[in-house]
C-alpha cells in the first residue's frame, strides 16, 4: 500500500523522533511517566515492558546509525540504570519480609490483614522511591545531553569505541556493582529469607504478572 504525501511526512517525523530519542524531551517525559504510572498503578511487568521497548528503539536506532556488530552490548550498557532498577524492585519483593521483620512486622503480617496491607503499602512506597530516583537520573542524563529536540540525523557509530572498555565513571561503577549485588541476592534469597526456591519463583512470577 502506497502512502500519500501527508502520511509519508508523518512517518518521516516519527522516524526522526525515534532516531534522536535520547535528545528528545518528549521521549524522556513519556518514558518517565509510563515507567512510574504503569509500574506503580498496575504491576512491575509494565516497567519491564517499558524498558524493553526502550531497548528495542535503541537497538533499531543504532543499526540506522551504522553500527553492525556489538549492538546488543551497546544497548545493555545504555539501559543499565533501568536494569538495575528492575532488579532492585524484584529484590525488594523477595526481601520485604526480612526488612520489616527487624521491626517485628513480618510475623504480625501473617496474622493481621491490617498490618499486611500496611507492609504492601510500604513496599509500594519504597518502590516509588526507587523509581523516582532512577527516573530523576534519566532526566538529568537527558538534560545534560541537550534534550530539546535535535537535528534528527542518526548518530554515526561505525567506528565508535566501546564505552565499557574505557574508563568507568563513578556512576558506571555504582550501577554495574549494584546490578551484580542484586543478582546475587535474588539468587541467594532462600539462604537469607524464609522462602524456598519454589516460593522465590512464585513471588517473582507474581511481581512480573501483567495484572495484580
Amino acid at each position: 500500500m502506497k502512502l500519500n504525501g501527508g502520511a509519508k511526512r508523518r512517518v518521516a517525523r516519527v522516524r526522526r523522533w525515534l532516531l534522536d530519542h535520547d535528545h528528545r524531551t518528549s521521549f524522556t517525559v513519556a518514558y518517565i511517566t509510563l515507567a512510574l504510572v504503569l509500574s506503580m498503578a498496575i504491576s512491575l511487568f509494565w516497567l519491564v515492558a517499558v524498558v524493553a521497548a526502550h531497548a528495542a528503539i535503541e537497538y533499531w536506532s543504532l543499526g540506522k546509525a551504522g553500527l553492525g556488530r556489538g549492538r546488543v552490548q551497546f544497548v545493555l550498557w545504555h539501559i543499565k540504570l533501568d536494569i538495575m532498577l528492575v532488579l532492585a524492585a524484584l529484590w525488594l519483593g523477595l526481601y520485604i519480609d526480612l526488612l520489616f521483620g527487624v521491626a517485628g512486622l513480618s510475623a504480625a503480617a501473617r496474622t493481621g490483614a491490617q498490618v499486611s496491607a500496611r507492609i504492601i503499602a510500604w513496599q509500594r512506597a519504597l518502590r516509588g522511591v526507587l523509581l523516582t530516583v532512577d527516573e530523576a537520573a534519566l532526566a538529568a542524563k537527558a538534560a545534560l545531553s541537550g534534550g530539546h529536540g535535535g537535528s534528527g540525523a542518526p548518530r554515526r557509530l561505525i567506528e565508535a569505541p566501546r564505552p565499557w572498555l574505557g574508563p568507568w565513571g563513578w556512576g558506571d561503577r555504582l550501577t554495574v556493582g549494584f546490578i551484580a549485588i542484586f543478582i546475587v541476592l535474588i539468587a541467594a534469597a532462600p539462604l537469607f529469607t524464609h522462602h524456598d526456591y519454589y516460593q522465590v519463583l512464585s513471588l517473582l512470577g507474581e511481581d512480573l504478572h501483567p495484572w495484580p
